[in-house]
């Protein structure tokens, strides 16, 4: 029996895995395409997301990229044909390593507010750079790629708010309406100036904000 039940939470951490997966943003950069490039194309990826990290993107130009990394321009243009496309993919590759390492931080083993505090601290909440993040607001490309990227943090949470109230732990609630409600809240608190205003790092800032919400989930009315 013990071993039927192991299998059987198997079967239901994985089908649980695969439901938060599903509708995951596809990346720009295949990861077929990506595991064609060479090592020097990644280490470039790797400095392209420093230097927009802290950099922001808007006032470089392909030149300047090559002469900061040092490389070819030609090099660059291997990995995306223009400027604009190569910032998208780096975003886009950036905000998808912190969606995986997000969902990998969760536990189906634990009981669901804890997994939402796992997936929105495990990589979901960041500060921007103020000067990338004024990059990002007057860049409508990559103001959508970003807004997509967050539309499905918060279908992710409604998922793991659904799964709580099914497994008993949430008292009936409207998912979607928490879930709009935690990813605004992250939202507000990855923006530049909200840390300094706040007097808190974003992580601190989340903890709280999670400690008022999610008791009110498992409050009984």
């Amino acid at each position: 029996m013990e071993v039927e039940q192991q299998a059987h939470d198997e079967v239901e951490s994985s089908a649980q895995a695969r439901l938060l997966r599903a509708g995951a943003p596809r990346p720009l950069l295949s990861r077929s395409v990506e595991a064609r490039l060479g090592p020097r194309h990644h280490e470039i990826l790797e400095q392209l997301e420093a230097l927009f990290l802290t950099r922001g993107f808007a006032t470089i130009t392909i030149a300047d990229l090559a002469a900061s990394i040092g490389c070819s321009r030609r090099t660059l243009y291997e990995i995306a044909s223009s400027k604009d496309q190569l910032v998208l993919v780096v975003i886009d590759r950036f905000l998808h390593k912190k969606g995986r390492s997000a969902l990998d931080a969760i536990d189906p083993d634990e009981p669901f507010d804890t997994q939402l505090r796992r997936y929105l601290a495990g990589g979901v909440t960041f500060a921007w750079e103020s000067r990338l993040a004024d990059d990002l607001a007057d860049d409508a490309p990559a103001r959508r790629l970003v807004d997509h990227h967050y539309r499905f943090v918060m279908t992710v949470v409604e998922r793991l708010v659904s799964l709580g109230i099914e497994a008993g732990q949430f008292r009936p609630v409207n998912p979607a309406i928490v879930a709009a409600t935690i990813t605004g809240a992250t939202l507000y608190i990855d923006e530049p100036d909200m840390a300094e205003r706040l007097g808190l790092e974003a992580s601190d800032t989340l903890e709280q904000i999670l400690d008022l919400v999610l008791p009110s989930l498992t409050a009984r009315p």
